[in-house]
């Protein structure tokens, strides 16, 4: 939720950006502005995104969120999550709901793209950032990894699993070269060898999953009891949730994934005022999917 801070207590209108920049990110990058001047975005507005397109997305990072207003880049996030295509928005509120999703923490892993004359590694932290790299290769570029040089390869990622404590360790790159490094591995690593065909990334953002499901098993699983003993703590409802945002005693705010945006709430769409109105008063954001039904895609658990 600290992310979101910078969106606070500012006036729109706003643009709200979320999209994929592992690849063909001109073509994409020219459809989300296309759609945003259709949506009524002006110059000012446009020139501030593509200022911040410039910058370089870090390894391992495969989406982006930007919020723009007040003439000023308010969010920018690298994401370890890309969006399915890219989503668009501008309007008098920000919309922060698919950062909820797409910057849930990852399992920490490594990544090894293993060929014939070497390896690229990798390992990465929750937030999906590269934060240890390694480079191996043969010692003659013109002939294929030795032995020795494979158990290099298979000392490096072990080294990586064990700094980031990583329940994962992706293999990619040719058939023949993940055979050879997963045989190298120490054999206490093996279980953690997961292989995947073609560039790895996307790959990796599957695998790694969601590392807060348990978390979200728990707000669940609390709804449901507090529903069911009546206590007060569970709200349900678009009006009733945002009055109870609005009195900032909300400690947890549900939401079905997505939340339909055809609801209304007072002062706009539902899935844009109530993620706002718990950036405002500091609330926690989960989204519950169909894992437990809400009237009309909305509830919260109080303050304790």
């Amino acid at each position: 939720m600290q992310s979101w801070h910078g969106v606070v207590g500012v006036d729109g209108p706003f643009a709200s950006v979320y999209l994929d920049v592992s690849d063909h990110l001109d073509l994409r990058w020219r459809a989300v502005r296309d759609q945003l001047e259709g949506f009524g975005a002006g110059p000012g507005v446009l020139a501030v995104l593509d200022g911040a397109m410039v910058e370089a997305t870090p390894a391992g990072m495969t989406g982006r969120a930007l919020v723009v207003g007040d003439g000023r880049v308010l969010v920018d996030r690298f994401l370890p999550v890309p969006p399915t295509g890219y989503v668009a928005r501008f309007g008098d509120l920000p919309y922060l709901l698919p950062m909820v999703d797409l910057s849930e923490p990852l399992l920490p892993h490594v990544v090894v793209d293993v060929g014939a004359h070497g390896a690229e590694l990798r390992g990465v932290d929750p937030t999906g950032r590269a934060v240890a790299v390694a480079s191996v290769g043969a010692r003659r570029p013109d002939r294929r990894l030795d032995p020795a040089e494979l158990a290099d390869v298979a000392s490096e990622a072990t080294s990586l699993v064990d700094l980031v404590r990583a329940p994962l360790l992706v293999l990619a790159g040719t058939l023949s070269a993940r055979r050879s490094l997963r045989v190298a591995l120490p054999e206490r690593y093996r279980h953690l060898v997961v292989e995947v065909e073609g560039a790895p990334d996307r790959a990796v953002a599957a695998l790694a999953g969601r590392a807060d499901q348990d978390g979200r098993r728990a707000v669940v699983q609390r709804f449901r009891d507090e529903s069911a003993r009546l206590t007060g703590r569970a709200v349900h409802g678009v009006a009733a949730v945002q009055a109870a945002l609005e009195a900032g005693t909300v400690g947890t705010l549900l939401l079905s994934d997505p939340l339909v945006g055809s609801l209304d709430a007072d002062g706009g769409r539902a899935d844009e005022v109530l993620p706002l109105l718990a950036a405002a008063s500091g609330a926690e954001v989960v989204l519950v999917g169909d894992a437990v039904r809400l009237h009309e895609d909305s509830g919260a658990l109080l303050r304790d």
